[in-house]
């Protein structure tokens, strides 16, 4: 027991002393770089917070050199080993010296992949920097930052989903730095109003894509025209099954058209409604056909939003007339799960469209109207019920006051 007891000392002893050692080293690259050398105090201050600080990692560990040293670094001297501020196309393999070892990673974060440099170099950022020397590509501190970087599911960091498209913005939105690249830079003021970015930014709803979830991040490249329904099926999956499965498919293949784009857009995408089909100014099948009854593809169009459009007002006129009954006290919860149900066929009807098959969505509204039929004659018979008893307790208190006055005239005449 006694040798045991010794060798644990001994551990805590050396694991004291190097932790100390540590912090001794860390102190002195602090000593000049946030008292001595004012100019370079500002990544002093901000590695406090940052992640790999907070891990147990010191300045040597990424820049390298003698922690210890009290004199400046020679960058030239290679037994010093001092790498300093890499320059941009250096950053990825600065970066990866770490994040790329699967083993070294193991110790700090076992489910972070190590493959981002490899991801990396097929991304449009990645072949600029590397291939092409383009210096003004993101690398890896454009979007995680430099000395202050935190943990992807921290609110602070700006790859957090909340946060993620300003920062893309920052480069995409600056129509002066994008001017070499000939694209456009008003994605981030389209996605704030799209029902994407409403979701996220307004409500708050983190399961709303942003900028990586079609783009990729460390990958990221634009969504090639003929695959972007492939990416918007990783959410919408029942709706990219019905498109492939339909004639519209191969057409826009043919056509060259950008599947879900052609109808919905990409970055300023609106919430979808019925006043996309059919005639009228938001229509989105008047763009290629005629809007006309006898072109058979806008006939089909019509038909859909005649369907469409019943279900939805008898969803409105059914809703306010259990809403009416509830008001009045009424038991209105099996109305309600009826309710419920006939939204979610509304909802599958919706999602039928993308058949491009008028009798496919007909069929899928049929069961919404016949359940609107029941909920709105169970409404209507409760709200009878409720009027029936209004007359039932007009009468009772009226009777109850009759014989009130009966009562009374009865004792005035026996005390006279």
């Amino acid at each position: 027991m006694k040798i045991k007891s010794l060798q644990f000392l001994l551990l805590a002893g050396f694991a004291l002393a190097a932790s100390e050692a540590s912090a001794a080293q860390e102190v002195q690259c602090l000593k000049c770089h946030s008292r001595l050398m004012k100019r370079y105090s500002t990544p002093a201050k901000l590695y406090e917070r940052d992640v790999h600080s907070a891990v147990g990692l010191i300045c040597s560990d990424c820049h390298g050199g003698d922690p210890a040293k009290t004199t400046h670094h020679d960058r030239k001297n290679p037994a010093e080993g001092f790498l300093g501020t890499p320059t941009p196309k250096q950053v990825p393999e600065f970066c990866n010296r770490c994040h790329g070892n699967a083993e070294y990673m193991r110790s700090y974060n076992p489910s972070l992949p190590v493959d981002q440099l490899e991801k990396y170099r097929t991304s449009r950022h990645g072949q600029l920097l590397l291939e092409m020397g383009d210096e003004k590509a993101a690398n890896c501190t454009s979007c995680h930052s430099v000395h202050d970087i935190r943990r992807v599911n921290e609110p602070g960091a700006p790859v957090y989903p909340l946060n993620l498209a300003e920062t893309c913005g920052r480069c995409h939105s600056n129509a002066e730095y994008m001017a070499d690249y000939g694209i456009p830079t008003d994605q981030y003021q389209q996605y704030v109003g799209s029902v994407h970015g409403l979701a996220l930014l307004q409500r708050g709803d983190l399961a709303a894509p942003v900028c990586n979830d079609c783009h990729s991040n460390h990958g990221a490249q634009p969504v090639e025209v003929n695959h972007i329904s492939q990416v918007c099926g990783m959410c919408h999956a029942s709706n990219d099954r019905f498109y492939r499965e339909s004639f519209h498919s191969s057409i826009f293949e043919d056509l060259g058209n950008p599947e879900c784009e052609t109808c919905h857009g990409n970055h300023e995408i609106a919430k979808p409604d019925e006043s996309m089909l059919g005639a009228g100014e938001n229509s989105v099948c008047g763009v290629c056909h005629e809007q006309n009854a006898e072109d058979p593809g806008f006939a089909v169009s019509l038909l859909m939003k005649s369907s469409l459009d019943s279900l939805s007002i008898d969803l409105a006129t059914t809703g306010e007339l259990v809403r009416r009954a509830e008001q009045q006290g009424m038991e209105t919860s099996e109305l309600e799960l009826a309710l419920r149900e006939m939204r979610q066929s509304y909802i599958q009807a919706r999602t039928m469209v993308h058949t491009f098959d008028d009798s496919e969505v007909a069929s899928t509204v049929k069961p919404g109207l016949e359940a609107g039929m029941k909920i709105a004659e169970g409404a209507r018979q409760l709200l009878a019920e409720h009027k029936n008893r209004r007359w039932w307790l007009a009468s009772a208190t009226l009777v109850l006051l009759l014989v009130i006055a009966g009562l009374y005239l009865k004792l005035s005449e026996v005390e006279s």
